[in-house]
Formats: structure tokens, C-alpha cells, sequence
């Protein structure tokens, strides 16, 4: 209200606003991103540029060539349907450095962290020519917690003790085997173990997390381009379903990925490790970007497990976890009654311990107490027993 002579005074001496900027957060890992290390040298790259990112084949054969390796590989990549650009997704193709001679391990911590990638592939067997260096290359990519697709054409590496057999007895379930035997028989191309590989990684690493029933099992998967291996009998499938080795096969008539579970299945290893890195990006933009302080209190812990769940029930929706029955011993600290319960009827249960029993040390350096999650996973079916009873 104005006084005789017209003048008013601000609201500001009464109530100030202040509009606080949007905290910047982090976005869910996308983890259907596949890198390829190639021997392959490519035309045009100027400035220094050590590696290109790829959603279209027609770009890599203007780059690398017709007819190259680089070529062949992401033709394959890029063939398959759906495909990891479906959700974001891209194919780095990374050219080993000293004109291709560079070893893959050497061009990964070369590349380091200048580009996004979780699946790996290289254009060579190179379990044959130097299987040590294989095994090295392996052990590697599992400890950076990417997932190696690989793929052999010798009938040897199907054998108990082979290269490819250590990768499964050493537990390096990240590392994906697979097996396809000699192009000329098959009538494929020079390149089709690792167009194989290529194809395997780009149909199975094309799940939309965001989505609901999209999980999938890539046991029974057709690949587009990739011809059945004609050349594996029943005794070589059964010495690869021990190996942890994956195969391309006909059956019946109808082409089919052929999957071992002995190294753990594909969809175990992808879907928990796109689950662990989501509850890392839910916690930190909880904790980190806000504009005030999150309470050290049970209140504060809510929040935090809230954001938690979201992505549990995330996993749930896609089809990553799902109600069943818990067949271990209850986790210590779980109220047993509640936690089957929940496991039964929910698929994950969250829990975490009371902000009173923390040690004045984790309270002086601030730090939650520990949250638990026990999730279910949803299973798949791969094969079934029917039994027939007739009568007259």
C-alpha cells in the first residue's frame, strides 16, 4: 500500500525468494556400449584422434574400408535387431597404435578413460597365437569390470584345459566365450568368429533398463548375418556346455544361440552389473548434489533407501528381479519372517542398520550406516521334459 506521496516499499523487507539452481545429477550408467580394438588403421583421421564412435556401419566402411576387419565386425554389430543404439548405445572402434601391432591390453590403458565402453572386442583369435597374452587380456578386462566377448574357430579350445576352458575354472564370468567352427565348412566369411562375437554383444547388450519386461536371456536368440555352425555334433555341444562356451547352432532347422551356464549365464553377469552401477548412481544423486544437508537420522536413511529402491523396483519392472522363494540361509541382520516374505512376494528386500548403533567414528566422519539389499533374480526357461501318458 502506497503512502500519500505514491511510494511503496519493497516486499524484500518482509519475505525474500531465492531460487536455487537445479542440482546437477548423474544419469543412469549406459552400459550397452561395445568397444572394438582393431589392427585396422583408418583414412582421414586427423588431429591426433585415437578412436571413433559408431552408430552405423556405413560410417566405419568410409573410415576403415571396405572388406576390412573393422568393417566386417560392425556391419555384424550394427545388423542386429535390437540393437544397443536403440537405448543410447554406440560401437567405439579404438585402432591399435604402431601400426596394429600394439597389444589390445597396452591400447586399453592407453585409451584409458577418454571413452565410454563396457563390452570389448578384438578382431583376432588371439588365444591361438598367444594364449598367455589371452589369458592376461582376459583377467584384465574382468578386474575393470567390462565384459569381453570372444570367440575361437579351434575345435581344441572346446577341450577341458584350453584357453577358453581356464577363462571359465578361473571365475572370469565377465569374460564371454564362444565358439565357431572353420568358416570354409560353414561357408561363412574369414571374419565370422568375431562377427560372431560382435553380434552376440549387440543383441544381448540392447536392454532398455527403463523399460518393463525387456530382460532377456540370450539362450535361443537368432543372430541376423551369422550362418549356423554346421560343423558341431553332440559331443562337441556337450564339451562346450562344460566349458562355459557359448554356440551358434541349428535346431531342427532353426538357428539358435546355444548357452552354457557353467561360467555363469550372459543376462547374470550384464543385468547385475547394470544393477550395481545404478544403486551407485541412485545413492550418489541423493547424497551429493542437493542444496542442504541430508540428516544423520533414520529420517535421513529413508531418503536414502527410498532412492534405493527406486532402482530395485526398476529391476523388477524390467524383468531383472522377480518374487520367488529364498533358497540360502537368511542374511545376517534380516528379520527372517519379513525378508522371505518380501523375497516371496517383492523379489528384494532393503534394509539397513539403526543410525543409534553407529560408532562415534562412522558418526564423526559422517557416513551412512550400512544398507543391505537381497534381491531375487528372475530366471529363464531354456529347455523342458515332458512326460506323456496314454491309454486306449
Amino acid at each position: 500500500m502506497s503512502n500519500q506521496n505514491g511510494q511503496t516499499l519493497s516486499l524484500t523487507n518482509v519475505i525474500t525468494v531465492t531460487v536455487l539452481p537445479t542440482p546437477a545429477t548423474l544419469g543412469l550408467p549406459l552400459i550397452n556400449t561395445v568397444a572394438l580394438f582393431t589392427a585396422d588403421q583408418p583414412s582421414g583421421w586427423t588431429g591426433g584422434q585415437t578412436y571413433g564412435v559408431y552408430k552405423d556401419a556405413a560410417a566405419v566402411t568410409t573410415d576403415f574400408g571396405a572388406n576390412s576387419n573393422a568393417e566386417a565386425i560392425a556391419t555384424a554389430f550394427f545388423a542386429q535387431t535390437p540393437n544397443p543404439v536403440g537405448t543410447g548405445g554406440y560401437l567405439v572402434i579404438i585402432p591399435r597404435a604402431s601400426g596394429g601391432t600394439e597389444a589390445v591390453r597396452t591400447a586399453i590403458t592407453r585409451i584409458g578413460d577418454s571413452v565410454f565402453y563396457y563390452g570389448v572386442l578384438i578382431d583376432s583369435e588371439l588365444a591361438g597365437s598367444d594364449p598367455t597374452e589371452f589369458g592376461l587380456l582376459a583377467a584384465a578386462i574382468q578386474a575393470a569390470g567390462k565384459m569381453f566377448g570372444y570367440c575361437s574357430s579351434s575345435v581344441s579350445d572346446l577341450n577341458p584345459g584350453s584357453a577358453l576352458d581356464l577363462i571359465r575354472s578361473g571365475g572370469l564370468y565377465r569374460c564371454r566365450m564362444f565358439y565357431y567352427g572353420s568358416e570354409l565348412l560353414n561357408g561363412a566369411g574369414v571374419q565370422q568368429t568375431q562377427m560372431f562375437a560382435a553380434s552376440y554383444l549387440a543383441r544381448g547388450l540392447s536392454v532398455d533398463f527403463a523399460g518393463i519386461g525387456t530382460a532377456i536371456t540370450m539362450h535361443g536368440k537368432q543372430l541376423t548375418s551369422i550362418i549356423p555352425d554346421q560343423t558341431i555334433s553332440q559331443t562337441q555341444l556337450a564339451l562346450a556346455q562344460t566349458a562355459g562356451i557359448d554356440v551358434y547352432v541349428s535346431i531342427a532347422g532353426v538357428p539358435a544361440v546355444f548357452c552354457s551356464g557353467e561360467n555363469q549365464w550372459f543376462d547374470q553377469v550384464y543385468n547385475t552389473d547394470w544393477f550395481t552401477s545404478a544403486l551407485q548412481v541412485a545413492g550418489f544423486n541423493f547424497l551429493m548434489p542437493i542444496n542442504f544437508k541430508i540428516p544423520q537420522t533414520e529420517e535421513g536413511m529413508s531418503g536414502l533407501k527410498d532412492a534405493y529402491r527406486k532402482i530395485c523396483e526398476q529391476a523388477k519392472a524390467a524383468g531383472v528381479l522377480a518374487g520367488g522363494t529364498w533358497t540360502g540361509a537368511v542374511p545376517s541382520g534380516f528379520p527372517q519372517t519379513l525378508f522371505l516374505q518380501n523375497l516371496s512376494n517383492v523379489g528384494y528386500f532393503v534394509l539397513s542398520s539403526a543410525v543409534s548403533a553407529q560408532s562415534q567414528a562412522d558418526r564423526s566422519d559422517r557416513k551412512a550406516p550400512l544398507v543391505q539389499i537381497a534381491g531375487k533374480f528372475a530366471g529363464a526357461l531354456h529347455s523342458s521334459s515332458v512326460l506323456v501318458q496314454m491309454q486306449q
